[in-house]
């Protein structure tokens, strides 16, 4: 597989072994900052439970540490629905629009056969779009300034 995605990866600049190296790089980084956190949380929850043993007993302390992290849970947990609902309504209304400049377009595409058979238009319509347009392509001198004193 790998030699298949090398000449690939050298279409593109990517060379596989920088990439390589700096993924085997930052894997060891993110594991060792991974192992020393997990020894800090350890040595945080064993000094709060020794001074929780301290105040109200030997029972209670663990009880209090695993009531404060359902606590933490529950609202972790809830914090993540939040964010699922609101991505969920943006997404949503992402497609609502989507949708609706679709079935918009469609229209105006069905409705330009029938505009063309018009008479109307063919007689006042395209001579009078055809005017305005060569007008604008035609017209002398930059951008009109309201803002300037003739």
């Amino acid at each position: 597989m790998l030699a298949i995605l090398t000449p690939v990866l050298s279409l593109f600049g990517i060379e596989v072994a920088t990439l390589t190296e700096s993924v085997k790089r930052h894997a060891m980084f993110w594991g060792m900052i991974g192992a020393f956190g997990l020894v800090c949380l350890t040595f945080v929850l064993v000094a709060i439970n020794s001074a929780l043993t301290y105040s109200f007993g030997p029972v209670i302390a663990p009880l209090i540490i695993a009531a404060v992290a359902a606590v933490v849970a529950i609202v972790l947990a809830l914090v993540v629905h939040l964010q699922d609902l609101a991505a969920q309504r943006r997404e949503e209304e992402r497609r609502r629009l989507a949708q609706s400049s679709t079935l918009l377009s469609t229209a105006i595409i069905a409705a330009i056969p029938t505009l063309l058979r018009s008479p109307l238009l063919r007689e006042i319509g395209l001579p009078a779009g055809a005017a305005i347009a060569s007008a604008l392509l035609l017209r002398k001198g930059g951008p009109i300034d309201h803002n300037r004193e003739p």
